[in-house]
């Protein structure tokens, strides 16, 4: 049984204390986060898999894995899964990254035992015949067709950042690798990532201690080897992280986009303050990269980007699209606001903190969010934090100082690749080259 306590919090609201931890009699283990304010429940379960971990001829199989086990599912249910959802109103799906796949069941607490069953049939072994498996390579190989992925900004910059490391890849692979999966390779790799350690669950939401030992009955019913080893979140490192020398490369198209893209070495800038810094620079309505470059110059509409991070290294990127003529003008911007940042200016004592601080606590009043963020940070990142309070008082201990020795660690000519689509013939990339050597 787990005995769960609660702290009076602002206002006399009472909290949950902390995250919860237990390990079944097979290895599994199960995280959880209650919060019995809500009417609803989450479970995920997170299989450290994707494409860091997969052998080129098989590029996808992670993906490809995804479907087939929720496929899978519904045949163990003898094709009646996806009515029960309906009635029940139960959310089941699913989504695969580059380090790990999450399985996710959620709905109102009285369905708490039936969404326990439903994602525990995930560690069921696969039983689909070569049609049902044909069926969903077609699915798959329509969803690498309709995500025109291969001709993306984002994907030509990943093949670039990530040369000569599985991160290249694809996350939902190629129609070479999938057409060469059959349903004997998909279950082999069902059994090589779903062991002890490798996989977990985490639960939030309202839900009582009987639900979790129901759940942990389920889970026990499964054969979980204890597996080779323990994945940890570690990625290959690319020959040139951290000496690109301000590399711009040209993806040729009739209309102009560009990306910034700075490698992130985690072992010299904390989790905190590379989430920090990203919000100073891109979120917010004060973001100085959309003020500058967006609503007093008109540059572009809107500009997008991205943390990419594991446990060893990562990437920070931001992209906007924009007219070829005004590519120059861009990065000068750019290099411009980074320079201001590396030296202190525009950050504030306050460094972007309300989302991590102010708003800490409406945490709990997500059970979706508090699943993955927890499950993420703490289980797949190691931040171990024990506690939405002490997640809080990590970021809040940044300071300016902080944020100022990061952003000069990170912001530099050996940690940036530019990437552009825009027609080559007129695109002076030595001009840009010259601009971004001012990172300084």
């Amino acid at each position: 049984m787990v005995d769960y306590s609660y702290i009076e919090g602002e206002g006399g609201a009472f909290m949950p204390e902390y995250e919860r931890a237990r390990k079944t009699k097979n290895g599994v283990d199960i995280y959880s986060y209650k919060n019995p304010a809500l009417h609803s429940f989450y479970i995920s379960a997170f299989i450290k898999a994707g494409c860091m971990y997969e052998d080129e001829k098989y590029a996808g199989i992670t993906h490809f894995l995804e479907h087939a086990l929720i496929r899978n599912v519904n045949k163990l249910y003898d094709g009646t899964l996806y009515g029960m959802l309906d009635r029940r109103g139960i959310e089941f799906n699913a989504s695969t990254y580059s380090e790990m796949v999450q399985f996710y069941v959620s709905g109102a607490s009285s369905n708490f035992s039936t969404g326990a069953e439903i994602i525990s049939k995930i560690l069921h072994p696969i039983t689909l015949d070569k049609s049902e498996i044909d069926a969903e390579r077609k699915r798959i190989k329509a969803e690498i067709r309709e995500s025109d992925d291969k001709n993306s900004l984002a994907s030509f910059t990943g093949r670039i950042v990530f040369e000569g490391t599985p991160l290249a890849s694809s996350i939902i692979g190629t129609n070479a690798a999938i057409d060469g999966i059959s349903a004997a390779r998909l279950e082999k790799y069902r059994c090589e990532a779903c062991t002890a350690g490798n996989i977990f669950f985490y639960v939030t939401g309202n839900f009582t201690d009987s639900d979790l030992d129901g759940l942990a009955a389920l889970i026990e019913g499964a054969a979980i080897s204890d597996g080779a080893s323990v994945r940890r979140n570690l990625a290959p490192v690319p020959e040139k992280f951290g000496k690109r020398g301000g590399g711009v490369y040209v993806k040729n198209a009739d209309f102009t986009m560009a990306r910034f893209t700075f490698d992130l070495d985690m072992s010299a800038v904390s989790f905190a303050e590379c989430d920090l810094l990203y919000d100073i620079l891109l979120s917010g309505y004060d973001s100085p990269l959309f003020i500058e470059m967006s609503e007093k110059r008109g540059l572009f509409y809107d500009i997008n980007g991205a943390l990419e991070r594991y446990g060893n290294i990562g990437t920070l990127n931001f992209s906007f699209e924009l007219r070829g003529k005004n590519l120059a003008e861009a990065t000068e911007l750019v290099v411009d606001i980074l320079n201001r940042i590396k030296h202190g200016e525009g950050i504030g004592r306050e460094c972007m903190k309300a989302g991590y601080v102010d708003n800490a606590y409406m945490l709990y009043d997500d059970p979706r969010e508090l699943n993955f963020t927890f499950a993420y940070d703490n289980h797949i990142m190691g931040a171990n934090y024990a506690s939405v309070e002490e997640r809080r008082e990590r970021y809040a201990a940044i300071t300016e100082a902080d944020i100022v020795r990061a952003a000069a660690e990170i912001f530099k000519p050996s940690n940036l690749t530019v990437t552009v689509k825009g027609d080559r013939k007129s695109l002076n990339t030595e001009e840009i080259k010259k601009i971004i050597e001012r990172l300084v």
